[in-house]
């Protein structure tokens, strides 16, 4: 990471998202298959762009559906994650990538402002 981006700090802490984490104020999150093991996303996602500076991102990773199966229990589409992001306070959601997926069908990437 450090030689692609040279200018950039990345600082990697395993944690349990779900709970509060004591971090400083940040510029961007990325969350990747992870949300989709949680039915009430509502109050993580709160959480989460509270540690969001203003002008901040959160960067999406899910499957592109809403009903699950055993190893994707509560997937969210991406008009889903829309409505979501709406909710919790991000102020501009877009799409930025679909890939396909033998699994729930696609894999979309998508990125919310604060």
């Amino acid at each position: 990471m450090r030689a692609r981006f040279p200018r950039s700090a990345v600082h990697y802490q395993h944690a349990d998202f779900t709970q509060p984490l004591a971090l400083p104020p940040l510029d961007g999150l990325v969350m990747a298959n992870a949300l989709h093991f949680h039915r009430h996303k509502e109050p993580i996602v709160r959480r989460l762009r509270g540690y969001l500076k203003p002008g901040g991102r959160f960067v999406l990773v899910e499957y592109n559906a809403d009903i699950g199966n055993p190893w994707v229990p509560y997937p969210l589409s991406y008009r889903t994650w829309e409505a979501l992001a709406e909710q919790c306070g991000f102020a501009r959601t877009r799409l930025l990538a679909t890939v396909p997926s033998r699994f729930l069908r696609e894999i979309y990437s998508a990125v919310s402002e604060t």
